[in-house]
């Protein structure tokens, strides 16, 4: 199925199911149709021209998705590895914006703790930015990325754009960051990466675990970063984001100067409850409710072993949680939309009530305590994948938290515009942090 013929199926559904999307789809529902328009008609960002391995030697021998630098480390030598350190590093290559605004990029692996605290390893990409680095050293953008999918392909360091193919948002954030003087560090969360893992789709701990320890891993690698950082995310970003600030001060050491979250998944409760209301025939935005309801039953069986996908699941979408295992957000979208006989529904009738779905989604929460600095909360008012409502109450809690929170809305943003509508007040705000301005608040 061409991106043409995708973009006709899901571009009406948005108009004619918005108020139901409007109620919560925490993954990027937009950029499944800009993804597909993009690889029809050859995409918005540059194919890979550059690297920046130091020599052709290196280049040549550094393919695009690295491989075979995802090979997991032996049980001892994660025992004996700290939080933070370094297992691994190799050159990597990026796209043209990305290389030109960048002095070096590098896919890492480190040590981290994964859903249950045990050891794990963790893979992502650092770039650095071009030109001489300030006397107290680059401050660090520790990125959050939005949803990808839970199998190991799905991982953003094994793609040049560093997210999903054909979907260029954060290849051009990334950009402006890099331009702006920031070095950026992009965790691909424990799971995502290396064969034979899943990823816990949606949970704070490992993933915020993971944010704070790429800083450390970066840090080790790169002596000209600086000891400032923030944690900046969008969508399940968003909340890994805010994750990250209530444990920053594991990153012992170092200053952490603030988050920002851009449209962060909250609530999730609501947003299941939303794709319960789906009625056949499915069609458009529904196979990516499906999509997303697959990856949720997974990341819950990961953190409920006990849980059962047709607990939860319509049999027929039960039956799929291979292909949701394997398949990224714009693959999977698509199998789903094709599969014969066709997708009729969606969810459990009533598995929606299930106790064990109800704690899962009760962990998934991201405000549960005070964060180590202060909060720039975004939000688009036309965005039909986190509800405006949804981030107003995750506002109020934080609020209540006692956070130093700046909530900021963008009337005409959708959930993906809002990236680039609301970056020069993003960057005006981190720089206000980097000066030394306490940051205001709207609580």
């Amino acid at each position: 199925m061409t991106g043409a013929v995708m973009r006709q199926k899901l571009r009406p559904q948005v108009s004619r199911r918005g108020n139901r999307a409007r109620h919560g789809l925490s993954l990027a529902a937009a950029v499944v149709v800009t993804a597909m328009t993009a690889a029809a008609c050859g995409g918005s960002g540059a194919p890979v021209t550059g690297t920046a391995a130091s020599s052709p030697a290196a280049a040549a021998s550094t393919p695009a998705t690295g491989a075979g630098f995802y090979r997991y480390p032996s049980p001892g030598t994660l025992a004996k590895a700290r939080n933070g350190q370094v297992l691994a590093s190799q050159p990597m290559r990026v796209t043209e914006p990305l290389r030109l605004a960048s002095s070096r990029a590098l896919r890492i692996m480190y040590r981290s703790q994964g859903l249950r605290g045990q050891p794990v390893a963790v893979t992502g990409f650092l770039l650095i930015p071009r030109g001489h680095p300030p006397r107290r050293g680059w401050p660090v953008i520790a990125w959050s990325h939005g949803t990808a999918g839970v199998g190991p392909n799905c991982a953003p360091s094994r793609s040049p754009s560093l997210y999903l193919p054909g979907a260029y948002e954060y290849q051009r954030l990334i950009t402006r960051l890099l331009s702006n003087g920031f070095a950026v560090v992009g965790t691909d969360y424990p799971g995502l990466g290396f064969p034979g893992q899943l990823h816990p789709y949606v949970q704070p701990g490992p993933e915020g675990r993971s944010v704070v320890d790429s800083v450390l891993a970066a840090r080790h690698l790169i002596p000209q970063l600086g000891r400032r950082w923030f944690s900046v995310g969008h969508s399940q970003g968003g909340q890994s984001a805010l994750a990250a600030g209530e444990i920053a001060q594991r990153a012992q050491g170092l200053q952490f100067l603030g988050t920002v979250s851009f449209a962060p998944a909250s609530h999730v409760a609501l947003i299941w409850d939303s794709i319960a209301r789906v009625r056949p025939p499915l069609r458009g935005v529904d196979f990516v409710l499906a999509a997303y309801a697959a990856y949720v039953a997974v990341s819950a069986r990961l953190y409920d072993p006990g849980l059962r996908y047709t607990d939860v699941l319509s049999p027929q979408l039960a039956g799929q949680i291979p292909a949701a295992k394997r398949l990224c957000l714009l693959d999977l979208a698509m199998h789903l939309a094709t599969v014969h006989p066709p997708l009729t529904s969606i969810l459990n009738p009533s598995g929606a009530s299930s106790p064990r779905l109800r704690r899962f989604f009760a962990q998934t929460e991201p405000a549960t305590r005070r964060s180590a600095g202060p909060i720039l909360l975004l939000q688009g008012g036309r965005d039909d994948q986190i509800p405006p409502r949804a981030t107003g109450r995750l506002k109020a809690e934080l609020c209540r938290l006692g956070d130093v929170v700046q909530y900021r809305t963008y009337a005409s943003a959708n959930h993906d515009t809002l990236l680039a509508q609301a970056y020069p007040g993003t960057v005006h705000w981190l720089r206000d942090r980097l000066s030394g301005i306490p940051a205001s608040q709207t609580c």
